[in-house]
Formats: C-alpha cells, structure tokens, sequence
C-alpha cells in the first residue's frame, strides 16, 4: 500500500537519505543532483518548501517538495523508482497546490530523456518550453541551439485528471 505524508523536522534524514540514494540510479534526473544532509532538507522547510514522503508498505520510496506563493505554484522535484509512486507525489502536489488555491503549475527540468522525463511526458498535458540552452561553438548558428533546461507548466485541474488516468 502507497501512503503519501506531509514531512516534519523528524522526517529530514529519511529524505536526505531518499535524495542521495536516487543519486545512484543512471537513468535518473536525480543523477546530477548534489549530495545532500538532513540539515539542508530541514533549512529548504524552514524557507518555505512542504516536503511529502512516499512510503510502501511503511518502506520509504519517494519524495516530492513544492512551494506556494502565488499562482503558479512551483514544483520543485519530485523522486521516485516506481511510475505509480511518482505518480501518486504529483497527485498530492496537485491536492495541496489546488488547495492553497492555484490554478497553475511551473517547474524546471533538464532536456536529456530520464525516468522522469518519460513519466512527465506520458502525462501529455505538460507544456514544455526550452529555457537554457548548451553553449553554441564559434561556427554554429542560433538554429542549432540544443535545449539544456526546459520549463514545465500546466494547469492544476487538467494534471490532475491526467494523473488520475494514469493511475488507473
């Protein structure tokens, strides 16, 4: 059984814990990410961002945090091995942000193909526009730019049902 909870200061280790171990996983966005301590899950709670912890059957496997303040509310990340997990994060992203209440949502994710990727992707319903790009050389022109970083939006109530459906 999935349960997906609000995290308290008592929660930060497990996190920290979660983050640096999809670290590992090749096929990940989590790849690049930065080793991290429970000091600096507890300091992005003190700045605001809800954390929320996927466990199975009471084993943690995922997490997701967001922040409010203003619509649209921002995803920050979400981490997980399995699609239903992943999934079931966005869903309570979507609760908690349709509660604060907003309409819309904005996120930042890389351009490689990911697990991740594939799972936002197969949503299909989140619009997403290049924002960074890799370095041009001396002969390239601006039409050869290849997209590094990518702005994911879309409205709350159409990813939601999306999620529903994919979870079917």
């Amino acid at each position: 059984m999935i349960t997906i909870d609000t995290c308290a200061g008592s929660d930060c280790a497990a996190l920290a814990a979660l983050w640096n171990a999809k670290r590992l996983d090749s096929a990940s966005c989590w790849t690049q990410a930065q080793p991290i301590d429970e000091t600096y899950v507890a300091q992005l709670m003190l700045a605001g961002y809800t954390f929320a912890l996927a466990t199975v059957d009471g084993v943690p496997s995922g997490f997701g945090f967001w922040r409010g303040g203003g619509d649209p509310v921002r995803l920050a990340a979400l981490a997980a091995d399995d699609g239903e997990v992943y999934y079931r994060l966005m869903d309570a992203f979507c609760d908690w942000a349709l509660s604060v209440p907003a309409t819309s949502a904005v996120s930042e994710m890389g351009a490689e193909a990911t697990t991740e990727s594939g799972w936002v992707d197969a949503l299909g319903v989140i619009e997403l526009s290049p924002i960074g790009f890799e370095p041009l050389g001396a002969d390239e022109a601006q039409d050869q730019r290849v997209p590094k970083l990518l702005r994911a939006t879309c409205d709350l109530q159409v990813l939601k049902n999306a999620v529903a459906t994919a979870l079917e």
